[in-house]
Order: C-alpha cells, then structure tokens, then sequence
C-alpha cells in the first residue's frame, strides 16, 4: 500500500507562502507609494472591503434558492440539510443530497419561509428520487419534484432556471484568477439558527465559503472520480475572517447546498454541483456535479413520477 500523501499540508503550506510573499511586496511598495502621495494601505483596505461586499451581496441573492430543511423531533425543529431550488422547463424541483431524504425518512420536511428565515412551513408535497451508488464513489444525488400549482410559501423564493445552471458540465477553472467557487448552505450548528417556538420561526445563518478544486491526484488518492463529483479545498484550521483567524461552524447540516462557479468580473455564475460531504481529514467539500440531478430530471420526464414520501 503506498503511503498516503498529505495534500491539505500541502496546500496549506502554499497558501501560507503566498501570503508571506504579499506580505512582503506590499512591504517593500508602501514607502515608494508614499513618496508619490498614495495610500496604498488605504486603496488595499477598500479593495477588501468592497470584495467582502459583494460576498455578501451574492449571498443574500443565492440564498433565495438555497434553503434549509428541517424536521420535527419530539416537538422542536432539527436542521437535518440543505436543497436548491431549480425550475427547469417549467416543472419545480429541490436538488439535494441522497443522504438527507433519507435521513428525514417518513418525517415531513419543513423549510422557511424566506431567504434569511421566516415561519417553518411544510414542502408541498412531493416526490422523492435518489440516485446513488455504493463505495466511496457514492453519488449522493436526490431530486425533491414539487407540484406547480401547489408551491405554497415556496413561491416567494427564487428557482434557479436553465440559465443558472451548468448544462454543459464545464471544466473545473484550476487556479483561474478570474472565478472561484462558491459554497453556500446552512451548518445544523447551534450557533448558526435561532428558533423561535412559539411562532415557529428561524432565524438562520448561512454558511458560505470561496475556495478553488483540487489537483486530479488528489481526487486519485481520495477515491473520488472527478467525471461525477467535485472537490474544493477547505481547510477548517485556515479560516480568517477580517484578516484574524476564525473557528468555522461545523458543516453537518450544509449537505444539500449549492456550488457555484462564480466569475469575479460580474460575481455571477452557474450551479455546478450539490454538496454530499466534509472530508475534515483530507480538508475538502466533496459535491456531487449537476449532471447526476439532470439525468434524474430527465429520466422523471419518460417514466413519470414514482417513490413518492
């Protein structure tokens, strides 16, 4: 057996490099700057400033169609995943992670009634499709069909549509400056969702994240086939938040969430895949590609509906 490589230190180690080096040339430019009357620590703090806004800015719009789900035990909500709204040739459909519909079992699954929160409403009902496979090569893909004329409080969030979707499966953009990836969904964290009981409300918290995949040896070693999944560096020990180093709520919840590839010029881009998996040991966010929930799509469309919960 050979012996298994560190690709997290590895990666951590070059991140920590890249920043020394920034570190440095922005040593060595801020007298020069200042000799020409420019404040370049000013310009740099504005520049991040305005980078974390449109963070922010493209997660109020996205969490509009990724929304959390819950079920009720022993009376009180519990978080058990996260689902992205998607409405494709006019039919309405929630993709999320195998795993959490059938974690929920017969339980009937409630979500919010708005992007941040809201009142806990029942999913109108409807069918349930997994797509799955055994070993580490699992594809983790469920598809959630909702009736059209029965949305209920879903109505008031946004369906991603044909347009917000990789259809095409496109290549992963390694190391393009130009985009990133973009994980957004809710974490079961206690920290994370305040429940008001008598109304029935949430208050929840999105987790999010900005991050780039990984080298094809990596995925070699992870037993990951690249074709039908994704997986993106997450190194919960390197979290910084406003430049400080910060604890990140634990991901248990976030199954279900949407990965986007976001191009930086407009801070737009399409859903590439469902998040199934926290590989803390390994540091990665392992997704399922979109390609899977289409086939399921498509596949609904010649048999007609079935397994329904």
């Amino acid at each position: 057996m050979s012996k298994r490589i560190d690709f997290a230190k590895q990666r951590r180690d070059q991140g920590r490099s890249l920043t020394s080096a920034f570190r440095e040339i922005k040593a060595i430019m801020e007298p020069i700057a200042h000799q020409s009357g420019i404040d370049l620590r000013a310009i740099l703090g504005e520049a991040a400033a305005r980078k974390e806004k449109e963070k922010q800015l493209l997660t109020e719009r996205l969490q509009e169609s990724v929304v959390p789900l819950f079920i009720y035990r022993d009376g009180q909500p519990d978080r058990v995943g996260s689902c992205v709204l998607v409405r494709l040739d006019s039919e309405f459909y929630a993709f999320t992670a195998a795993h959490v519909i059938r974690d929920a079992g017969s339980a009937k699954l409630f979500a919010p009634s708005e992007g941040r929160g809201g009142k806990l409403q029942p999913l109108p009902p409807y069918t349930a499709h997994l797509k799955s496979s055994r070993g580490n090569n699992d594809l983790d893909a469920g598809v959630l069909a909702l009736p059209v004329r029965r949305l209920g409080a879903f109505q008031h969030h946004v369906f991603l549509s044909d347009a917000d979707i990789d259809q095409d499966d496109l290549p992963d953009d390694q190391d393009d400056l130009r985009s990133f990836y973009f994980v957004l969904g809710y974490s079961a964290s206690r920290t994370q969702v305040k429940v008001s009981r008598a109304e029935r409300r949430i208050h929840q918290q999105s987790f999010r994240c900005s991050t780039q995949p990984i080298d094809a040896a990596e995925y070699l070693q992870e037993g990951m086939a690249k074709s039908d999944h994704i997986l993106l560096d997450f190194d919960h020990k390197e979290i910084h938040v406003e430049g400080r180093r910060a604890s990140p709520p634990k991901l248990q919840g976030v199954s279900g969430g949407g990965i986007f590839l976001i191009f930086r010029k407009v801070t737009r881009g399409p859903l590439v895949a469902i998040a199934t998996e926290n590989r803390r040991r390994s540091r990665l966010i392992v997704g399922t590609r979109i390609k899977h929930f289409l086939a399921i799509v498509r596949a609904l469309k010649t048999t007609g509906p079935s397994g329904s919960f």
